[in-house]
């Protein structure tokens, strides 16, 4: 490729490489474009794959299996572009075993798969996918790991207990399924579907004071869930959660990720994002807008920065999961 480009941009190339040389960037550039190429390569193949089988089998990482299926997009970032890595990698740094983790708006099941793994036999993890086929891709999921310390709910969590209606994708965009309207895809059906409030969750589940963290990405939904578990979320010892902030998402359910906001910070909360490279949390200030982040929530973020700090390396942090896939698998 670099032979059919013109004398200008072959010599424009080489003073880019020469001013990385220079100021020490090179390394990072090169891994950059290898990651670019890798994900062109591989987004490539899953296209041609459409048709031709239903879905494949990866090891996400190091004693982690999951299926992925060709008519969800959220699969295709799994499998193309290291879908959040960075998040994966504060998981894989702060779960212990023993932990208990909740993921709320779990999908097919990349956080719960993880963190199960993490935490063993002797912690637990609790997942809430509230859409039956997602539901059903998510415990094939956690069979396929031959997982016994999850529980799977088909559920979601709200600020009430209700039968509320959940806007599902039939184009593949079903990470964007909804509450309120979808931000992603053009084509949904309404389905009817359970909701439960975290307190009450827990309460009947007796997990007062024994949460470790909690994941809750629900397409603008995130504030009803805060709201539903007021009373576990106020307490000192309260979990350290992970929130999604994307503000289109936030407006079509009526609120904003500055209301988001406030509303973490009236709960005790400080809101960081996470730096893998040192495993350090970064203050995040309020903004008008956010487009897209995911925020680290924590009212004792020094307890926090010690226990990543006391995580050694493993070989996951080699991206584990990027490779090719092991099998195909048949729906």
């Amino acid at each position: 490729m670099f032979l059919n480009l013109s004398r200008n941009s072959k010599l424009k190339r080489i003073g880019r490489g020469l001013r990385h040389l220079r100021r020490g960037t090179a390394p990072e550039r090169i891994r950059l474009a290898y990651f670019q190429y890798n994900e062109r390569k591989r987004l490539a193949w899953w296209q041609s794959q459409i048709g031709k089988r239903h879905g494949l089998e990866i090891v996400l990482q190091p004693g982690v299996r999951m299926q992925l299926n060709l008519d969800s997009m959220l699969s295709q970032a799994i499998y193309c572009s290291a879908f959040e890595m960075n998040e994966r990698r504060f998981l894989n740094a702060f779960l212990r075993p023993g932990d208990v983790f909740v993921d709320v708006g779990a999908n097919i099941g990349l956080y719960t798969l993880i963190a199960a793994h993490i935490v063993g036999g002797s912690g637990r993890v609790y997942a809430f996918e509230p859409c039956s086929e997602t539901y059903q891709r998510l415990l094939s999921n956690v069979h396929l790991n031959q997982i016994t310390n999850v529980a799977c709910h088909e559920l979601a969590l709200s600020d009430s207990i209700a039968n509320l209606n959940l806007n599902v994708s039939q184009d593949g965009y079903d990470a964007w399924n909804s509450l309120a309207k979808p931000i992603a895809g053009s084509s949904f059906a309404s389905k009817t579907i359970e909701t439960v409030k975290l307190d009450t969750f827990v309460e009947e589940n007796n997990l007062a004071g024994r949460l470790t963290m909690i994941k809750i990405d629900v397409e603008g939904w995130e504030g009803r869930v805060l709201e539903g578990g007021f009373k576990t979320l106020s307490q000192l010892d309260a979990p350290i959660l992970q929130v999604e902030f994307t503000e289109q998402a936030a407006r079509t359910a009526g609120s904003s990720c500055e209301n988001l906001y406030r509303d973490l910070a009236q709960l005790g909360y400080r809101m960081f994002t996470y730096y893998p490279k040192s495993r350090c949390l970064i203050d995040e200030p309020i903004r008008e807008y956010f487009p897209h982040l995911n925020l680290i929530a924590a009212k004792q973020p020094e307890k926090v920065c010690s226990r990543l700090r006391a995580r050694s390396k493993s070989p996951w942090y080699r991206l584990g999961g990027t490779g090719l896939p092991r099998r195909g698998f048949e729906i």
